[in-house]
């Protein structure tokens, strides 16, 4: 096939997605809802967490910041997860494995694993908590949930959803970085498969004019990934 049908080809399926029906309007509660149990029922996904505005801070003590976070979740209890942190004014790297209870981050300075120490201040695995993490929050649905349109991400449509949420309901699932102040709320959906694709988390009460905003998104459900103990 020549490179100029390969091109109409590919115009032509362009046209076509961008004609595509918007899917049936739903109650934002119910989106909600089929979200929640969506993710439940993904084996497994990959995850980006992203800060921006005021600093979140991990660690006063040792003036360490969460930038972002990338990383794996394999259900039920098995995350790997590269983390970018802001200690003092200079960004350091640290690699973390959760399997359970267990868990390991790369020392700052050597690389080497180690045990999570207590006081390191963030585990990102608590995001999916069986009890607490993201699906269960969804569940129990947003504050004033209100359709918020229909958009695409990676050429799938999306169902867009604004709430809020009392903080308190959030501090297990950020290990108590996020306040117990109000937090507003966007939730992207897949109007296929209900999966969520991105949260916007703005932590209104943090500051007035650059809250602390997380912003996390999620792709590749049900890839298999592997994620063992690592070598200490």
């Amino acid at each position: 096939m020549s490179r100029f049908f390969i091109g109409l080809l590919g115009v032509s399926l362009a046209i076509l997605s961008a004609c595509s029906p918007p899917p049936p309007e739903l109650p934002p509660d119910e989106v909600v809802q089929r979200a929640a149990n969506a993710m439940l029922d993904q084996s497994a996904l990959h995850f980006t967490i992203a800060i921006e505005g005021k600093p979140v801070t991990i660690n006063s003590a040792l003036g360490l910041s969460l930038r972002s976070a990338e990383g794996r979740f394999v259900r039920p209890d098995r995350m790997g997860v590269h983390l970018k942190i802001v200690a003092s004014l200079a960004a350091i790297e640290a690699d973390m494995i959760a399997l359970g209870e267990e868990q390991y981050l790369t020392n700052f300075l050597t690389q080497a694993w180690e045990p999570l120490p207590a006081e390191f201040g963030f585990n990102p695995a608590v995001l999916f908590h069986p009890e607490f993490g993201l699906e269960q929050t969804l569940a129990g649905g947003l504050d004033g949930a209100a359709n918020a349109g229909v958009e695409s991400i990676d050429g799938a449509q999306v169902y867009r959803v604004r709430g809020s949420l009392d903080g308190a309901r959030l501090q297990f699932m950020s290990g108590g970085l996020i306040s117990t102040g109000r937090v507003d709320v966007d939730v992207w959906v897949d109007a296929q498969t209900f999966v969520v694709r991105r949260t916007v988390l703005v932590d209104a009460t943090t500051d007035s004019e650059q809250p602390s905003t997380w912003i996390l998104t999620f792709s590749k459900f049900g890839e298999p990934a592997s994620i063992e103990k690592p070598i200490e």
